[in-house]
């Protein structure tokens, strides 16, 4: 007994095993823990690092698509800046549905995944990795400038009334005001409707495809290209209404001092009078060539072409200097033509006239032309440079320079063609360069345009005082065309005029900014349309593509009751394709600038017949309503990147007119942001 005792109380003292296994089993435990504890705070350290680029990636491809509209390329930069922040892989960027209630908005979902390594953690699990994920979603807010804008806080705002409809499908309707409706059938296609006063009528917004609900916003609205906010946009609107002031003071040239000379008769069968100093003529009877050798000058006074003949001047010299002291007229002559050499200059003091069935042509050189009267032309018919009428025609070589005192009188006529070219301006060659004045009374630089009146471009050439600037383009008064003509005017970069554009035919305007100093009316005293323009080949009513009409607003006309209007489009003017510049250009994304005065509230009408509007770029009034009537329409599908942001003091959509934007991703708002992260 006692020894079995013994042995008992031997035992029970020596413990140092059972304290080795049960402390092995311990360190288990704690080194599980603290590997859990340690790859748990990794874990955390990748899911901040994870949720800060899918922030980023999301952010990004929200501004992205609230610009483009396209998932695509939202998608896309996502991806790449998630790539720019060391996330090449695991990344899932794509367009879903607003996760807020209530929210009808698209959003850009991104969730990025990365496997971390586990290392204590290894004890515990078969796993070498753990998959950390983080997701971003971020949205186009209704804070960024709208597509159609209504500024005034104290106007009617937006309206629609007699069956008028409009579409934004892509951005938001914004106004200062009121967004009214006279009945449910008058529809405003929107995903988003900011307002200041009243309730948009709720039967009459409807959600565009892919939206659920139309949201709704009691706000105010910034303008988005007022030069004064430093938006974007608003640097453009200061570089394109720069030169007006400067237009306004645009003076006619000075008429060339031309005295004596000889004169020539040159009939069918016999000449009488003199010709200059080293010109000659072997000929003896119709047709005439009369060749001049050298630079000269060579100093005429009249050239008498008799009826049933014609006559050629020739000059193989560069740089010959031709004077003219009176009118140089074609009579009833079957042409007069001068090919004076390269370079050369003419100075014709008493201007030019072509009448009858007569061409007059000239190659190409600097003109110094003075003034006459055209007997055919309405009165008052004084200070004319340049007269056509009847079926004569008039036809300058180019590049040339045009230097006229007067105005350009073109009241019918032209070479047999489809349509007949009256009047064609070193056309077809891009180096011309145009200070034309203005008829005495009448005040027009071009009056009466009647067939076809083609100028040439003026790029790249040597450029001419207008007004206190330079130009390559420069009209001391203003345009006026009659019902089926073709007037295309130059591509320059600038054009200065100094009065209005009231065109009742076809015209085509060269790419350039057009500062206007009055009004642009089309189609308001006629239509229309014109076939098959020779600088187009298709139909046209205005086609200006790459151009920026900046309108002071100086003078104004009515335009089918809208009074004081600024802008005017009218009966027949069934095709017009306005697009704006796009970048590199200063005016980029600007197609009409209205007056910058707040005191100058000139209007912007859409009367009857102007349908098949097409106006890419921002249309922007910001002092003056915009008025819409006679089943007028306005869109934007000039091409494939076209948005027409259309903006007035007041938007006014009435008796069955139509306005289609395609913009995407402009809300209105006045925060001046364009994306939110939501959640």
């Amino acid at each position: 007994m006692h020894g079995n005792l013994l042995k008992l109380r031997k035992l029970y003292a020596d413990r140092h095993g059972a304290i080795s296994i049960l402390a092995a089993f311990v360190m288990v435990g704690v080194i599980g823990v603290s590997a859990l504890a340690l790859e748990y705070g990794h874990g955390l350290l990748q899911r901040t690092e994870n949720q800060r680029v899918a922030d980023l990636a999301a952010y990004a491809g929200a501004l992205v698509y609230g610009s483009t509209g396209s998932s695509t390329e939202a998608t896309s930069a996502a991806a790449n800046v998630a790539a720019l922040n060391g996330f090449s892989s695991g990344v899932s960027p794509s367009i879903v549905s607003s996760p807020i209630a209530n929210d009808s908005n698209s959003d850009v979902k991104v969730t990025i995944t990365r496997s971390v390594p586990l290392l204590l953690a290894r004890v515990l699990t078969t796993s070498t990795t753990l998959p950390i994920s983080a997701t971003a979603y971020a949205e186009v807010k209704t804070d960024a400038p709208g597509c159609v804008i209504a500024l005034g806080g104290s106007g009617a705002g937006i309206g629609l009334t007699g069956g008028a409809t409009l579409s934004a499908d892509g951005c938001a309707v914004a106004s200062n005001a009121a967004v009214t409706t006279h009945a449910c059938s008058n529809t405003i296609t929107t995903p988003t409707v900011d307002y200041n006063s009243g309730t948009p009528p709720s039967c009459s917004l409807a959600a565009p495809a892919g939206k659920s609900s139309v949201q709704t916003n009691k706000v105010l609205t910034t303008d988005p290209l007022n030069p004064s906010s430093g938006s974007p946009g608003s640097t453009e609107v200061t570089n394109a209404t720069a030169r007006i002031a400067s237009v306004a003071s645009i003076t006619p040239p000075s008429a060339p001092s031309v005295t004596g000379g000889s004169s020539i008769t040159l009939n069918s069968n016999s000449k009488s009078g003199s010709l200059p100093a080293s010109c000659s003529t072997s000929s003896t009877q119709s047709p005439w060539t009369v060749t001049c050798t050298g630079v000269g000058p060579f100093d005429f006074n009249t050239i008498t072409i008799g009826g049933g003949s014609s006559a050629t001047f020739a000059n193989t010299s560069s740089g010959a200097t031709y004077n003219f002291a009176a009118l140089i007229d074609s009579g009833s002559s079957n042409g007069l033509t001068f090919n004076g050499g390269s370079n050369a200059t003419y100075n014709m003091a008493g201007g030019i006239y072509a009448h009858a069935s007569a061409p007059l042509s000239f190659s190409a050189g600097t003109f110094n032309i003075g003034t006459t009267t055209c007997s055919s032309a309405p009165s008052p018919s004084t200070g004319y440079s340049i007269c056509v009428s009847g079926s004569g025609s008039i036809t300058f070589g180019g590049p040339s320079a045009f230097v006229l005192a007067g105005g350009i009188y073109q009241g019918a006529g032209g070479k047999p063609a489809n349509p007949p070219v009256a009047l064609s301006l070193g056309y077809g060659t891009s180096t011309n360069s145009f200070s034309i004045g203005k008829s005495t009374t009448a005040g027009y630089s071009l009056d009466d345009a009647n067939g076809a009146t083609l100028f040439g471009d003026a790029t790249g050439a040597t450029t001419v005082t207008c007004g206190s600037s330079t130009s390559t383009f420069c009209m001391a008064g203003g345009v006026t065309t009659s019902g089926g003509t073709c007037v295309a005017l130059s591509a320059a970069a600038e054009h200065d005029i100094d009065g209005s554009i009231n065109a009742s035919g076809g015209i085509v305007l060269g790419s350039g900014t057009y500062s206007v100093n009055g009004y642009v009316a089309l189609g308001n005293s006629g239509g229309g349309d014109v076939s098959n323009c020779p600088t187009t080949g298709t139909t046209t009513g205005l086609n200006a593509l790459a151009v920026t009409l900046v309108i002071s607003g100086a003078n104004t006309v009515t335009c089918n009751g809208v009074a004081s209007s600024g802008f005017c489009l009218g009966a027949g003017y069934s095709t017009v394709d306005l697009t704006a510049p796009t970048s590199p250009s200063s005016t980029a994304g600007l197609a009409v600038i209205g007056p910058q005065s707040t005191s100058n509230t000139a209007a912007a009408a859409f009367t009857t017949g102007a349908t098949n509007t097409r106006i890419s770029g921002a249309f922007y009034f910001p002092n003056g309503p915009v008025k819409m009537s006679g089943a007028a329409s306005l869109s934007d599908t000039v091409d494939t990147n076209a948005c027409l942001e259309l903006i007035g003091s007041e938007v006014d959509l009435n008796a069955g007119s139509t306005v289609g934007t395609s913009c995407a991703g402009l809300g209105g708002g006045s925060l001046g942001t364009t994306a939110s992260l939501v959640q």
